[in-house]
């Protein structure tokens, strides 16, 4: 498997392991991009996200709410490391109560979706979208909650197995790619352009995005 974890296989594997009635809560960002992809709906499962507001931070009390709404059900949140920092301390609350709820948080240390409209709709190198590292298996394990973190491709369907039989709150914080992009079903040739005139531009992390991008288009052809 690719290393760095790509977003893409985490949530594949997740959508296999979901319960038939599970409740899934998504937040706001490059994270909506793989929920709305890989994670395959089925009837009796219910789904949450912000929708076109795009609001940050939702996922997590999503879940709180859902698991408090549905105690018997099955509760997971799919966020990204830029969301879950914004309302962190509600990880206190899911563990004051108990609730057994599943936090999957990507981590690339970037505003991933800010990232990518810059460079793709504006054509400018990304600006001001790193984010300090957080270590939020860490502070879950502060709040008493259980607190994995993977970062092996290899043990990705491992670990959400050892995720779902742990009781309790249980967050999994998982060292994603941060190069791989968001590409839509088609691209626009104004898309590639803008992508094109970022990278020439001077976006830092220039050599990685190609190469990623290249791997990616070489692997569908195959």
């Amino acid at each position: 498997m690719d290393k760095p974890l790509k977003p893409q296989t985490l949530a594949a594997q997740l959508s296999k392991r979901l319960s038939d009635d599970a409740i899934v809560s998504c937040d706001s960002g490059t994270i909506t991009t793989w929920f709305a992809r890989h994670i395959r709906a089925r009837r009796g499962q219910m789904f949450s996200l912000s929708g076109t507001l795009a609001t940050m931070a939702c996922g997590l009390p999503y879940a709180i709410a859902a698991q408090l709404a549905h105690p018997q059900r099955q509760s997971v949140a799919i966020i990204g490391d830029g969301g879950l920092t914004m309302l962190i301390g509600e990880l206190a609350t899911a563990v004051k109560y108990q609730l057994p709820i599943r936090v999957f948080v990507f981590v690339n240390n970037t505003l991933g979706m800010i990232k990518w409209e810059q460079m793709v709709f504006l054509g400018n190198p990304e600006y001001g979208c790193e984010l300090q590292p957080i270590d939020f298996a860490a502070i879950a394990r502060a709040c008493g909650a259980t607190g994995i973190r993977l970062e092996e491709p290899a043990d990705c369907g491992r670990v959400i197995d050892e995720a779902f039989a742990a009781k309790g709150p249980v967050v999994v914080e998982a060292i994603v790619d941060p190069y791989e992009p968001p590409m839509p079903p088609k691209i626009k040739p104004e898309q590639a352009l803008h992508l094109a005139e970022a990278l020439a531009k001077g976006e830092p992390a220039r050599s990685k995005i190609i190469k990623t991008v290249l791997e990616d288009k070489i692997k569908e052809m195959v």
